[in-house]
């Protein structure tokens, strides 16, 4: 660490710069994001100018939370570049620091906010998004549609204009499009009791599901009737089960792994919200990751010449590590790829990229 005068100023420095473009990314994402709900509430009965301002703000944490790598990518670009161009750099070398003594402050300060995100800022902006969409959902028409998970199996609740269905089922079985252990309950359209039927199968097959040896009790008949087959329309298919479970996004760090425990045992398909909770954890490294990509590419003396050349490849790097990152996730989705290993692997080689190329410029 450098002296703590000057440690107290090379933070300084870096947190201005940070706080500053992050306040001009969250103007610019909140203008962006309101024309977007905007366009939604457009196309609304009710939709209103406020309804955008809500979904805006509420959305608004999680946008700026996903943008915070290139935050610390552009901020420490532009914080080495000032401090570059004001020959200060030079002076702090000529004084005897080296490098990674220089480099302490926003390292530590990139650290500290990625912890802080994975702590604290991830939980509140994933209950904010996740009220955000229940509100959109609503909205849509189309909230019945969602699927949970809970200690007792996933439930279901989906309705049209005639009818009302909550479906209870233990877990299921991806490969034959089955659901194990299930009871439905039909309601009519002023959700009055219909019936009640037990299975312990359940195959979804076009747009029916069909219970194997059902047990069926309605208010009329006090008695309970079974039925080797018993049919019921649903729109509920085993393909369409990963779209209307709730988006990883939605669900914070401290809540994804009980999460992905009651999704295995359900037979859902968890590979996203492994990845997700691997992702997170990983915050800390990506932020650091970058604040060193940007010192590996704008640490060269001003003298030197190149700065503008230098910075635009700072910039294309980051945008290359955007690029691994995401073909990274998509090899963690799709299950090509443990979620962890996807998850680690291009903040780790971004890290061991920057520190080799900030080694060659300390010795050389």
């Amino acid at each position: 660490m450098p002296p703590k005068t000057l440690f107290r100023y090379i933070a300084a420095q870096t947190v201005m710069t940070l706080g500053g473009l992050i306040v001009m990314m969250s103007v610019l994402i909140m203008l962006v994001d309101l024309i977007e709900n905007m366009r939604f509430v457009g196309k609304l009965r009710d939709g209103t100018f406020s309804l955008a301002v809500t979904l805006t703000l509420l959305r608004l944490p999680s946008v700026v939370q996903a943008l915070t790598p290139f935050t610390f990518l552009f901020g420490s670009i532009w914080m080495f570049y000032q401090l570059n161009r004001r020959s200060e750099i030079a002076v702090m070398r000529s004084a005897g620091l080296s490098i990674w003594r220089l480099l302490g402050p926003p390292t530590l300060i990139s650290a500290i906010t990625g912890v802080l995100i994975i702590t604290a800022i991830d939980p509140l902006s994933s209950t904010l998004l996740s009220y955000a969409e229940q509100i959109k959902a609503a909205k849509r028409g189309n909230a019945q549609n969602l699927v949970r998970i809970f200690d007792d199996g996933m439930w279901l609740r989906q309705r049209d204009a005639t009818m009302q269905i909550i479906i209870n089922a233990k877990n299921l079985d991806r490969e034959q499009a089955a659901l194990k252990e299930v009871t439905v309950w039909r309601f009519g359209p002023e959700n009055t009791f219909l019936e009640r039927i037990d299975a312990e199968e359940a195959v979804l097959s076009g747009r029916t599901m069909e219970m194997r040896e059902a047990r069926l009790a309605s208010i009329s008949d006090q008695n309970t009737r079974r039925t080797p087959l018993y049919a019921i329309r649903t729109t509920l298919t085993a393909e369409n089960l990963r779209e209307r479970l709730v988006q990883p996004e939605t669900i914070s760090l401290w809540e994804l792994p009980e999460f992905i425990l009651l999704a295995e045992a359900a037979g859902l398909p968890s590979a996203k919200y492994h990845l997700r909770f691997h992702d997170l954890c990983a915050t800390p490294l990506k932020l650091l990751a970058m604040v060193l990509i940007a010192a590996a590419f704008s640490l060269r003396p001003a003298r030197s010449g190149g700065a503008l050349y230098l910075g635009l490849i700072s910039i294309g790097a980051g945008f290359l590590l955007y690029i691994l990152t995401e073909i990274s996730n998509a090899f963690g989705e799709s299950e090509l790829a443990p979620a962890a290993l996807a998850a680690w692997t291009p903040a780790v080689a971004a890290a061991i990229a920057a520190i080799t190329i900030l080694l060659h410029f300390e010795e050389g």
